[in-house]
C-alpha cells in the first residue's frame, strides 16, 4: 500500500511539475511575442532580429531559440498571436451589441475603422507588412494566410446580413471589405488632424462598406 501510495504521489508531483513548466513556457512565448509587437509598433521592421528581440525580453538568443528556432518561426508565431487577438476582440465587440445582422456587422466594421486611426496600430501593421513580405520572398502567401482569418470573420457576419448573395459574391465582397479597411491605414496618415474631416471620412467609408455588403 505504501509503495502504491508513493508512486501515486510521485506521479501527481511529476504531472504538477510538467503542467507548471508548460504554463511557464507559454508565458515566456507570450512575453517574446509582446516584445516583437512593441518593437514593430514603435520602430522599423528592419530592426527585427533575434538579437534585438532577445535583448528586449532580457534573455539570451539561445533561450529565445528554444521557443522560436528561427526568425521565420517567430514571425509565424507573431501572426498567429495577432489573428487570435482580433478573433477574441470580435467576440467581445459582438457580445455588446443587439443580436441583429446589421448591428453585428456594422459594430465590427466600426471597431476596425476606429482601429485604423490608432497611431500604434497603423505603424505596427505597416511595419508588419514589410516584415512578412521580406520573410515570404514577396510571394504574398503568408499575408494571404494571415488575412484569411479576417476575411472569414467578415464573411460570417456578411452571410447573416446579406442572405440574398451567393457564396461566390459573399467571398468576393468580404475580401473587398477587408482590403478597403486595411487600405485606410495608408490613407489616414495623410489626412489633416481635424475632427470634422475624420468624422466625415469615417461616415462615408462605413456607408460605402454597407453598400458593398448589401447591394444585390
Amino acid at each position: 500500500m505504501t509503495s502504491n501510495g508513493q508512486q501515486t504521489t510521485t506521479g501527481a508531483s511529476a504531472a504538477t511539475v510538467r503542467r507548471a513548466s508548460r504554463l511557464k513556457g507559454r508565458a515566456r512565448e507570450a512575453e517574446i511575442i509582446a516584445a516583437v509587437r512593441d518593437l514593430l509598433a514603435g520602430g522599423r521592421y528592419d530592426q527585427f532580429t533575434l538579437r534585438n528581440v532577445a535583448a528586449r525580453v532580457g534573455i539570451r538568443i539561445s533561450h529565445l531559440q528554444y521557443y522560436f528556432a528561427t526568425k521565420g518561426d517567430l514571425i509565424r508565431g507573431l501572426l498567429a498571436s495577432v489573428a487570435a487577438d482580433y478573433s477574441a476582440q470580435t467576440a467581445q465587440v459582438l457580445a455588446q451589441v443587439p443580436d441583429t445582422p446589421t448591428a453585428r456587422f456594422m459594430s465590427w466594421i466600426d471597431f476596425l475603422l476606429q482601429d485604423c486611426w490608432d497611431p500604434r496600430t497603423r505603424h505596427f501593421f505597416i511595419q508588419l507588412w514589410g516584415l512578412v513580405e521580406s520573410e515570404d520572398a514577396y510571394t504574398g502567401q503568408l499575408l494571404q494566410q494571415f488575412y484569411a482569418t479576417d476575411i472569414s470573420e467578415i464573411l460570417q457576419l456578411l452571410r447573416d446580413l446579406s442572405p440574398h448573395l451567393d457564396a461566390r459574391l459573399l467571398g468576393q465582397r468580404a475580401a473587398i471589405i477587408a482590403g478597403l479597411i486595411e487600405g485606410m491605414m495608408l490613407m489616414v496618415g495623410s489626412e489633416p488632424d481635424d475632427a470634422d474631416t475624420r468624422k466625415g471620412l469615417l461616415a462615408e467609408t462605413r456607408k460605402q462598406i454597407f453598400r458593398i455588403a448589401t447591394e444585390a
